[in-house]
């Protein structure tokens, strides 16, 4: 698909190609929402976008309250693929670059930000008022906060690529003293809560570009991190990485990670296939200098030709079995809500280095 959608951004800068390969096995035919398409937010225009289905189904797409766009289908009864791609440009500045950190009075927050100052499901900032005042109070309000909060998050919590559960919300993690990116993303948001600073979840990729590879989970599966409101600006903070990167992409953002969850299923449903990427490309001048808007439409259903089968079909665990670290992030039927980091897994170890199916 050719043309470019506008985001609100420059049309120069790093051409990145994103993308994302699921499959699901379902009892039987049930809806499921996706959370792939970048936010009318991100700076930087798209280029080619598709997204195709191992099975012909009717299709839907709309936004949140959160402007998220989503994209809502059909699973059919049995196994389903499908695969999501766009190349688009981002600017090549790293986060937060010229912008201002000033702190706006209470009063003077405007209310689709006061909601981020409360409470949520995994964030429970009035649990941690007292532990963030005796760690984080003293510091000038702001900016000086925020950067001690993930200073604090990066050094005292363990990075464990696999180990994240459904169950478990910033108190818990701070209890385990380790997580995934939606962890340390949780127990940032919900301190800066605490100390009265708006703070949302992010959920998105950070592409492999040479600046910003100095972690191996880097462009190759999604990433959770947070924004907080300062100086009338949401600036980016990434506990997990703990540095300016460059070139992110945003997807989603909301309370916490049941409103950026890359995808929503209902039913019975088990996630077989969990494969994302990100990574520069070259895109033509040609291609840049095209500004018709890209009319998002499905392609044609394509067949399952990649070199997997559908495994085995497993008898899902009942929702109050306890969620073991050695689960691999599984996803939990108690919620069948599947998120940034629910189906993580060694991809590399089953389906080869390569991001991107051949």
């Amino acid at each position: 698909m050719h043309g470019s959608t506008d985001l609100n951004g420059p049309t120069t800068g790093i051409s990145v190609h994103i993308g994302c390969w699921l499959g699901y096995i379902a009892a039987d035919a049930s809806p499921i929402v996706f959370l792939l398409r970048p936010h009318a937010e991100n700076r930087g225009v798209i280029v080619r976008e598709r997204f195709v289905a191992s099975a012909e189904t009717h299709q839907t797409r709309h936004r949140d309250g959160y402007g998220n766009r989503l994209i809502q289908t059909m699973l059919q009864s049995g196994y389903n693929e499908f695969l999501y791609e766009a190349t688009l440009t981002v600017p090549d500045r790293p986060d937060n670059d010229g912008l201002s950190a000033t702190v706006t009075p209470r009063e003077q927050l405007p209310p689709d930000v006061k909601r981020y100052m409360r409470p949520s499901r995994y964030c429970e900032s009035d649990r941690l008022a007292g532990f963030a005042r005796q760690l984080f109070g003293f510091l000038p309000r702001g900016r000086d906060q925020v950067g001690a909060i993930c200073d604090w998050v990066h050094a005292n919590i363990e990075y464990r690529y696999g180990s994240g559960s459904c169950l478990l919300s910033a108190c818990d993690i701070l209890k385990r003293g380790y997580g995934v990116c939606r962890d340390f993303a949780h127990v940032v948001i919900a301190l800066c809560r605490a100390l009265g600073l708006p703070a949302r979840y992010v959920a998105g990729h950070i592409p492999r570009l040479a600046a910003n590879s100095h972690d191996d989970d880097i462009g190759r599966d999604f990433h959770a991190y947070v924004e907080v409101y300062l100086g009338r600006h949401w600036h980016t903070y990434d506990a997990r990485h703990n540095r300016p990167l460059i070139g992110r992409i945003k997807i989603a953002h909301g309370m916490d990670a049941v409103d950026a969850a890359i995808t929503t299923f209902y039913g019975e449903v088990e996630v077989t296939l969990f494969k994302a990427w990100s990574h520069p490309v070259t895109t033509t001048s040609a291609e840049l200098e095209n500004h018709q808007r890209v009319a998002f439409a499905s392609q044609k259903p394509f067949k399952a030709e990649y070199p997997i089968k559908p495994p085995a079909r497993s008898k899902p665990k009942a929702p109050n079995d306890r969620v073991d670290d050695d689960q691999k992030g599984a996803h939990a039927p108690c919620l069948q809500i599947s998120d940034v980091r629910f189906a993580d897994r060694c991809i590399d170890d089953k389906y080869g280095p390569d991001h991107s199916p051949k």
